[in-house]
């Protein structure tokens, strides 16, 4: 059983705070354990190891950017059917979406322990990546599985029990990784073990928490099955979400080439800013999944004004909060850059492309509730479309004319033109009061 939090009635500010902030804690915990996990590999490894962990980052992104999508769908479903307030179609929908998960979980492990030996890197460190890969596939099942708990939970309105097994399993994986790496030195292994082993933990924590959390879903493993109606709409709402972060991630991967032509100096200083830009950027993601669920249960209810009323003070919150952190990476974009490296050029370069990038916090930040709200009302297609407008028919082609006019401080400026064309759009679509062609969708949950 699960405890749902009702954002239909009370203090909208209460609601939102309550929703994002853990979510907020959850996605800093989750960065900033990235970026420790990342530094046990590079200090106390070989350069095979490093180089292995390098190469599987964009096959790991494929499997967070599935999860991401079919996280999405289910929060959306889940919380517009409990702002209805029909339990029953709530629980099946859960139910759905654990046989979904599993299915998803099993497809994924076999595939991907099929293509492994396909994996291109490197000779040297091969062996390195093999092993990695082999051993994060076959804990699959447990990274599908702590992530939907994570949804159900987002989907009831419950950030805060989310959050709490998130910090465990970052934890959980610190300390294992300065037993596998930096004691046993097992190198790469030991990372993607210390991933698995945290990540079972996270899902054993998580399912209990779920379990003993309340009585708004009751869920049963001899319930588990796919109903029609609620897998066609998980999927409705996941997959275009999917394909959105499919193109963010295609025009960032542009984005990136373009650094890396200007040298060896601009490559490493374009990610070090991109590491501190994904830092700052902390309420881009909370406002979107905070919106998506606040959105939905309104609209379920029926009380549009109220969701409505709810994304103008998410976007003041969200984009109040990444001004000031926009205000103090530009007064500290050197002393932050030279955290990530000592080289001279380096920091001069990053902190140029910081100052630049720093603009761009704020329209992040106003783009996660936007975001957010579309898909919580139901308008996917809009949130397709803005995502090829933004990313490839905007972004793609800035970094290769502002980059060609400015040199390397251009590729910030194609940072920027990906979120302020996004936000332009999303604006429109919703002063123009086109976001109701969503409604009946949610209706119809």
């Amino acid at each position: 059983m699960a405890r749902s939090h009702d954002m239909t009635s009370g203090s909208i500010w209460r609601s939102l705070l309550g929703f994002s902030i853990p979510i907020m804690i959850s996605n800093l915990v989750q960065s900033t354990y990235n970026a420790v996990d990342m530094l046990f590999v590079g200090r106390f490894t070989g350069t095979e190891s490093l180089a292995a962990v390098s190469v599987c980052g964009p096959i790991m992104n494929v499997m967070i950017i599935t999860l991401s999508g079919m996280s999405a769908g289910v929060l959306v479903v889940i919380s517009g059917l409990l702002g209805a307030g029909d339990i029953k179609q709530a629980q099946d929908a859960a139910h759905t979406s654990v046989a979904l998960y599993a299915l998803m979980a099993a497809v994924m492990t076999v595939l991907g322990l099929l293509f492994v030996p396909l994996v291109q890197t490197p000779a040297a460190a091969m062996p390195e990546a093999k092993r990695y890969l082999y051993t994060v596939f076959a804990g699959t099942v447990f990274t599908f599985g702590y992530n939907l708990i994570g949804a159900l939970q987002r989907g009831l309105g419950n950030a805060a029990a989310s959050m709490s097994f998130v910090i465990i399993s970052s934890a959980a994986n610190i300390a294992l990784d300065a037993v596998f790496i930096v004691w046993l030195g097992m190198g790469a292994f030991g990372a993607a073990l210390g991933t698995v082993l945290s990540q079972v933990a996270a899902f054993v924590i998580g399912t209990v928490q779920f379990a003993r959390g309340g009585a708004a879903l009751r869920l049963s493993a001899r319930a588990v099955r796919f109903h029609k109606k609620h897998l066609k709409n998980i999927l409705l709402f996941g997959v275009p979400t999917a394909l959105n972060e499919v193109m963010v991630n295609l025009a960032m991967l542009t984005v990136s080439g373009v650094a890396n032509s200007f040298g060896l100096a601009s490559s490493a200083a374009y990610g070090v800013g991109s590491r501190i830009n994904s830092l700052a950027i902390f309420t881009d993601g909370a406002m979107n999944q905070t919106m998506s669920a606040y959105a939905s249960q309104n609209i379920g209810a029926g009380r549009q004004k109220r969701a409505l009323e709810g994304l103008w003070k998410a976007i003041i919150l969200s984009a109040g909060a990444a001004l000031g952190t926009s205000l103090l990476v530009l007064g500290f974009a050197s002393e932050f850059s030279a955290c990530f490296d000592s080289d001279p050029a380096v920091i001069e370069q990053s902190a140029a492309f910081l100052r630049v990038t720093v603009w761009s916090y704020p329209l992040f930040a106003t783009v996660g509730p936007l975001i957010g709200f579309i898909r919580g009302t139901g308008n996917v297609e809009a949130s397709l479309l803005v995502g090829v407008v933004a990313q490839l028919c905007c972004r793609v082609p800035a970094s290769f004319l502002f980059s060609r006019w400015m040199g390397f401080p251009g590729v910030g400026v194609a940072v920027l033109v990906g979120p302020l064309v996004s936000v332009s759009i999303y604006l429109w679509y919703i002063l123009t009061r086109r976001w109701h062609r969503g409604l009946a969708r949610v209706a119809r949950l």
